[in-house]
């Protein structure tokens, strides 16, 4: 029993002896020393050809009543459709994206002079003038029905594309549409693949930049603190514009008895833009920092 007592004391002065130790050690400040940074930053531009196209064309007709504006969007819209599927277009499918139907008016000012004192006025009286009235009051003319087709076509070159693209934009509007609002080329299948490449080359194009300008300096990347990419998408000129206001969409019977000369569209390169952000870790040099002592 004595010896499990003497055991634990010379154990416990042992351990006192190595914290008192170890206090000494750590004793006085300690300064983390930070590397010297390099942040540079590369680009890169890669062209792709553009394998879909989207053709958004519009049906926009009028009538005096909802139903009679309604009828006649229904009608045109399905000839849109069958012309289109008339097409046998290998790749193409077809989806409606905006419809609406609203009231057409138009504002009509009065101007008189009215006895303010037995006058009861069912309109929205906007501005006196001494004892004159200016009321605007909307008349209306009909309706308008409006429904959105989308055609989108895939094609192996974008010759073919853009020729497929014209056949639909000539057989909307044979059809009756009466608004082209969009022609968009996209790079659907090659994109990731084009994206890839593009970070790559601005990758290299960063890293190029600072080995160059460290050698200069005298100095070696031994590590990255950070890494920051990003890209961006410039397709080629887009047509694209509003639908046509209601008063310039009725249709011209003598304009479509006319022979129609085919579309033509070319479509142009898509180009994907990277860049790419380092922040390169330098060697430290003893002789980078200079030291005080502390008291």
């Amino acid at each position: 029993m004595m010896r499990i007592w003497l055991a634990v004391i010379i154990g416990c002065a042992a351990l006192a002896a190595a914290g008192a130790a170890a206090a000494n050690l750590v004793q006085g400040d300690v300064t983390t020393i930070q590397r010297p940074a390099l942040n540079v930053s590369g680009t890169s531009k890669v062209e792709v050809e553009p394998d879909t196209v989207r053709v958004t064309g519009s049906v926009i007709t009028e009538g005096k009543t909802v139903e009679e504006a309604r009828e006649r969007n229904a009608q045109i819209m399905q000839k849109a459709m069958a012309a289109v599927k008339a097409l046998k277009l290998p790749k193409a499918s077809t989806q409606t994206l905006n419809y609406s139907i609203n009231r057409v008016t138009q504002r009509v000012e009065v101007y008189v002079t009215p006895d303010l004192e037995e006058w009861e006025f069912p309109w929205r009286v906007t501005e006196v003038k001494s004892t004159r009235l200016d009321i605007h009051y909307p008349f209306t003319l009909g309706f308008a029905a409006s429904n959105e087709l989308e055609v989108k076509i895939r094609a192996d070159t974008p010759e073919e594309l853009s020729r497929q693209a014209a056949a639909v934009i000539d057989a909307l509007m044979a059809a009756g549409a009466n608004s082209i609002s969009a022609v968009d080329y996209s790079a659907e299948h090659s994109y990731d693949e084009a994206k890839r490449e593009a970070l790559a080359k601005a990758a290299k194009d960063a890293q190029l930049t600072a080995e160059t300008v460290a050698a200069a300096a005298g100095k070696k990347i031994v590590g990255i603190r950070s890494i920051s990419p990003s890209y961006s998408l410039a397709t080629p000129p887009q047509w694209r514009r509003r639908p046509y206001a209601y008063d310039y969409v009725r249709y011209s019977a003598e304009m479509a008895a006319q022979p129609a000369t085919p579309t033509s569209l070319s479509a142009g390169k898509i180009q994907l833009t990277a860049s790419v952000s380092i922040s390169y870790e330098l060697d430290y040099n003893p002789g980078d920092t200079e030291f005080v002592e502390l008291p």
